[in-house]
């Protein structure tokens, strides 16, 4: 069994962009079709299926509010996988001995 654990920080790094940026493209795709409205009011209402389409209306609504918060998800994601190479780096370069440290008796 292994023991070497290795993070590419380049790679992640970039995967926490992308990440982030799909968060905000979500966000703008949910903001175009709020945009829309409800979407019902274009059946018309002849009486018939009014309350069909405010029922449609509030379920469209009650749904986009749920996945605005998803996109909201996705982009803190791809913060914290950048948080996660910086601290990350932090500690390697913390960790690395001090060559100067190590001359002289013990």
């Amino acid at each position: 069994m292994g023991t070497n654990f290795q993070i590419d920080h380049q790679e992640v790094w970039q995967n926490a962009q992308q990440m982030s940026a799909h968060g905000e493209d979500y966000v703008a795709a949910l903001a175009r079709l709020r945009e829309r409205g409800a979407g019902g009011a274009a059946w018309g209402d002849d009486g018939l299926i009014g309350e069909f389409t405010m029922a449609y209306g509030d379920c469209l609504l009650t749904g986009m509010t749920a996945l605005t918060g998803l996109g909201a998800v996705i982009g803190d994601t791809g913060g914290a996988l950048g948080a996660v190479v910086a601290r990350t780096r932090a500690a390697e370069e913390g960790s690395r001995p001090d060559p100067g440290a190590m001359t002289g008796p013990i």
